[in-house]
């Protein structure tokens, strides 16, 4: 990853579409005194005629790639690539290293005085990147626009343009990362970023600070760390590891007026792991001392029985936070926190007596906040690919990565009743940032959306029972998409047979148009972290793309089983644990459609605004949820409001069915995802969708 760290002077990432206008906002910034560096250049010149890189590819897919003149035909190597994803892999693996060299190079060659750089990428989200800059900015316009562009520019034909356009991530999913969104429909921009580019002009330090925070010294020197990786090879093995934790929480608990939990709790631990072939050796210690970690250690390398592996010297790796925190929860006095409970318990009080007298019952109030530091000290045996069609030796490499992770939650359940009738409504605040997340605004709209859902559903209706297409809107969540199909697509589970998808890589699982991404880079989403708990960077993974199943979220010792990389998504509850693949934050893409549409073409059915718990069978992808808000459609109009319904189904099947996807994709649900033990922080998200009829299970009579 570009380390922009050093460099005395702003770096502003600049992403859009095709056709959405960043050309235009790059020339607007050329003209003034920005420095632009487009990386489609870039990735051209270091792979021009007569250069190494050329040389590197040409080694590794052949010269059937050049064309008369010696130079790259790319055309030629795109259809060799890019109909196979371990070549398109294989070819990304050695040219992205020297894109990023040369961009590196080129920064380092500007003056000090430079006004700023903008580094203008179209797959800086794609790629993990989006988060890297002092600020990102997407350039985005109208699709019909956009597709009127490819027309007149390059003379494609108007089906063509539209599927160029669908090629790519969505608008919808870019705006997510974007720190300012600019609209380039031919109106005059600079009213658009005036403000913008002053402030990053003005603030830049402070925010690549932010981004690039640093962790606070490790209670182990690298030196020490070196130690115990030494001595856990001292009888061979693949990969040895040192995962230290630092933790400090804080928890807060009111049940109709009474502060009934005040939590807070500091732990320091440190675990070893030891990999060798298919055999991993494992231990956990409470506050170890250096001779305690060495001592573990030798244990755990005593079965081995190849030669001694002395690591190199630990390589220091600096990765940026997706999630900037602005107040430390742990530096919050813990009155202010019981002040925040206690007026959310108020609010929700007032606001009921406000929507219907009487009918409060009870109210309860959770808060948590939590702020972790990990330290990541590793030795792994990698093949040198020196761009040929096989790899090359077999070397070490040992590096150490670090992480602060603040997490903070407001959970509010309103209870509201009529005569021997109990409803309930249930609302959480959460993210991965510090405690500017309780703002006044966000505490009152998560307090009153869960009074709301209590008292408004003291009308509901008894939901129907029978067989009904039904629309899941996007506010939702993506329940669906991350217990029916997500779990499926963690490759422990493929590798052990336990998932629906286990064996259909590179097939066909999905309808055309079904695109599922998993994204640990996502700003301040509840997933979202600088790096796994194996100390590698978090990565944005396509998992279906256009209904092709391209990968599994893959931990290292899933990733070496199949051959392949991990992607990041190494995850473990704490120190006392082992990591396995999870997931972080995960959605299915937008589509086209407005939400509106989708509802208007739903006859006869359901509309679910709010899914609940639920149980799911990750062999088959069989589930059943309830539904915790949802309304009877008629003719495309919503009837009445329903209560107690459930709905059964097959999450693969629904997404080989599905055919209606929304444009939109406006709330991730959150929560902490329980598997083999652990509990890791999670969101998930969905845009509008019609599903394919399901079984809704309801109290009232079978309708036909």
């Amino acid at each position: 990853m570009l380390n922009l760290t050093s460099f005395p002077f702003p770096i502003l990432g600049l992403t859009g579409g095709i056709a959405s206008g960043k050309s235009t906002v790059a020339a607007l910034l050329n003209e003034r005194g920005w420095v632009v560096i487009d990386a489609d250049h870039v990735a051209r010149d270091v792979v021009a005629r007569g250069t190494a890189g050329l040389d590197c590819i040409v080694r590794a897919f052949g010269t059937e790639i050049l064309d008369e003149g010696g130079s790259l035909n790319r055309a030629r190597l795109a259809e060799k690539v890019f109909s196979d994803p371990a070549l398109r892999r294989r070819l990304e693996g050695l040219t992205h290293p020297l894109i990023e060299r040369e961009i590196q190079k080129r920064l380092e060659e500007l003056p000090s005085s430079t006004k700023g750089v903008a580094l203008d990428a179209a797959l800086w989200i794609e790629t993990g990147r989006g988060h890297a800059f002092d600020a990102l900015w997407v350039i985005d316009a109208p699709e019909g626009l956009r597709i009127e562009r490819l027309i007149n520019r390059d003379g494609l034909d108007r089906c063509t343009a539209a599927s160029r356009i669908a090629s790519q991530s969505s608008d919808t999913e870019k705006a997510l990362h974007a720190d300012l969104l600019i609209t380039a429909d031919g109106r005059e921009l600079s009213g658009q970023f005036n403000h913008a580019e002053a402030y990053v002009l003005s603030n830049w330090k402070l925010l690549r600070a932010s981004r690039w925070r640093h962790v606070m010294n490790c209670p182990f020197s690298s030196e020490q760390l070196q130690s115990v990786l030494n001595a856990l090879l001292a009888r061979g093995g693949d990969y040895a590891e040192v995962f230290v934790e630092q933790r400090r929480a804080c928890g807060l608990g009111m049940d109709d007026g009474r502060m009934e939990d005040v939590l807070a709790a500091e732990t320091f631990g440190v675990s070893i792991r030891l990999m060798d072939a298919e055999t991993t050796r494992f231990a956990d210690l409470i506050a170890p001392s250096v001779s305690e970690l060495l001592e573990a250690a030798s244990d755990l390398a005593s079965p081995g029985t190849g030669l001694p592996v002395l690591c190199p010297t630990l390589e220091i790796m600096k990765y940026p936070t997706p999630c900037v925190v602005e107040i430390d929860p742990s530096d919050v006095p813990i009155a202010e926190k019981v002040s925040i409970v206690r007026d959310a318990e108020a609010l929700a009080r007032g606001y009921a007596e406000s929507l219907r007298p009487g009918s409060l019952r009870q109210v309860a109030i959770g808060y948590g906040d939590s702020a972790q530091c990990i330290w990541n000290a590793y030795a792994e045996s990698v093949a040198e690919d020196n761009g040929a069609s096989e790899s090359g030796n077999v070397v070490w490499r040992a590096r150490i990565a670090s992480d602060y992770r603040v997490q903070g939650v407001l959970r509010v359940s309103v209870t509201a009743g009529k005569d021997d009738q109990l409803e309930t409504g249930f609302q959480a605040l959460g993210e991965s940032r510090g405690f500017e997340l309780f703002s006044k605004d966000a505490v009152e709209r998560t307090v009153k959306e869960a009074t709301r859902l209590a008292v408004q559903a003291l009308d509901a209706r008894p939901a129907p029972a029978g067989t009904f297409p039904v629309v899941l809107s996007s506010s939702a969540g993506g329940t669906m998409i991350h217990e029916a199909c997500g779990h499926g697509l963690e490759a422990d589970l493929a590798l052990s047979g336990m998932s629906a998808f286990a064996d259909k890589l590179g097939e066909q699982v999905a309808a055309a148009g079904v695109t599922i991404i998993d994204d640990g880079t996502l700003p301040h989403k509840r997933g979202s972290q600088s790096v796994d708990d194996e100390g590698l960077p978090a990565q944005r993974v396509v998992l279906i793309e256009n209904g092709i199943l391209k990968n599994y979220l893959q931990s290292r010792k899933t990733a070496r089983r199949m051959g392949t990389a991990p992607s990041g998504n190494g995850r473990r509850e704490s120190y006392r644990h082992i990591p396995i693949p999870r997931m972080r934050n995960t959605f299915l893409a937008p589509g086209s459609e407005s939400a509106d549409d989708i509802l208007k073409s739903l006859n006869r059915g359901l509309l679910v605004k709010r899914m609940g718990g639920g149980q799911v069978d990750t062999v088959t992808g069989n589930f059943v949820f309830q539904v915790t808000e949802g309304y009877w459609v008629e003719n495309g109009a919503i009837a009445y409001q329903v209560k107690n319904a459930t709905l059964t189904g097959c999450g693969p099947e629904i997404l080989r069915q599905l055919t209606r996807i929304g444009n939109d994709l406006e709330h991730f649900d959150i929560g902490t995802c329980g598997k083999d033990g652990q509990g890791v922080p999670v969101s998930d998200a969905l845009p509008t969708i019609l599903c394919p009829p399901l079984v809704l299970g309801g109290t009232a009579e079978v309708m036909p």
